[in-house]
C-alpha cells in the first residue's frame, strides 16, 4: 500500500551548488531591493526571501553591501563578456557599429539591467560608495577600453578623429540610457520604439564617425 500522506518524509530544501544558491540569493535581493530599496531591507529578510536561514545567507555573504555589489558585477557580466561592447576586431565601420549597438541593446533591453538601473538611481545618494566602487572597479574599465580600441580603428583609417572618438563611452552610450530612463519614467511606454532607436543610433553613430 502506498504510504499515508501523514506517513510521508518532510520535504527537504533542495541541494543546489554554492554558485547556484549565490544566484537565488542574487534573484532574491533584485526585486528586494527594487521594491524596498537598499536601505529597508535586512539580511534576514534576504534570507527568508531567498528560503535560507540567517546562518545559510551569511554562509554565502558577508554582508548586505556584498550582495549589492554582487549585483551590479553580475548585470555587467554580460558587458565583461563582450568585453564592452565595442568590439576588438579589424572590421568595417558598419560591420563595429552593428556588433556596438546589437551587444549594446541586448543588454539594455534586458529586465535585470532596468532593475539594478533603477536600484543604481535610487540608491547612489544613499550609498555613494558602493555606486563609486562600481564605478572605479567596472565602468571606468569599459570606457578605457573602450578608447583604445576607437584609437586604434583611427589609426586603420576606418573611422575619423572628433568629438565622439575622444569621449566615446559616455556619448555613444547616451541614446540608449536616455532611452533606458524614458523607459522607466513612461512606465514602460517610451515615445521611441526600441527598433526605432537603434536604426536612429546606428545612423547617427555612422554619419559621425564615417571619413570623409
Amino acid at each position: 500500500m502506498p504510504p499515508k500522506k501523514d506517513d510521508a518524509p518532510d520535504n527537504k530544501r533542495r541541494y543546489l551548488s554554492s554558485a547556484a544558491r549565490k544566484e537565488e540569493i542574487l534573484d532574491a535581493a533584485l526585486v528586494e531591493f527594487a521594491d524596498r530599496t537598499y536601505k529597508a531591507v535586512s539580511m534576514e529578510r534576504l534570507a527568508e526571501c531567498a528560503g535560507l536561514s540567517k546562518a545559510g545567507i551569511y554562509a554565502h555573504f558577508k554582508s548586505k553591501e556584498e550582495i549589492f555589489h554582487a549585483l551590479l558585477e553580475r548585470t555587467t557580466k554580460q558587458i565583461c563578456d563582450f568585453q564592452g561592447w565595442l568590439p576588438d576586431e579589424d572590421l568595417t565601420l558598419p560591420e563595429l557599429v552593428d556588433v556596438y549597438l546589437d551587444r549594446l541593446y541586448a543588454t539594455f533591453s534586458s529586465p535585470a539591467t532596468m532593475s539594478i538601473y533603477r536600484l543604481l538611481l535610487a540608491e547612489s545618494a544613499r550609498t555613494p560608495e558602493l555606486v563609486q566602487r562600481w564605478h572605479n572597479e567596472v565602468a571606468l574599465g569599459l570606457k578605457e577600453r573602450a578608447q583604445t580600441i576607437i584609437h586604434r580603428n583611427i589609426r586603420r583609417g576606418v573611422i575619423r578623429p572628433g568629438v565622439l572618438t575622444e569621449h566615446f563611452f559616455p556619448l555613444a552610450l547616451a541614446p540608449a540610457v536616455l532611452w533606458l530612463s524614458s523607459s522607466m519614467l513612461s512606465k514602460g511606454s517610451p515615445s521611441i520604439s526600441l527598433v526605432q532607436l537603434r536604426d536612429a543610433h546606428r545612423q547617427l553613430l555612422l554619419e559621425l564617425l564615417q571619413p570623409q
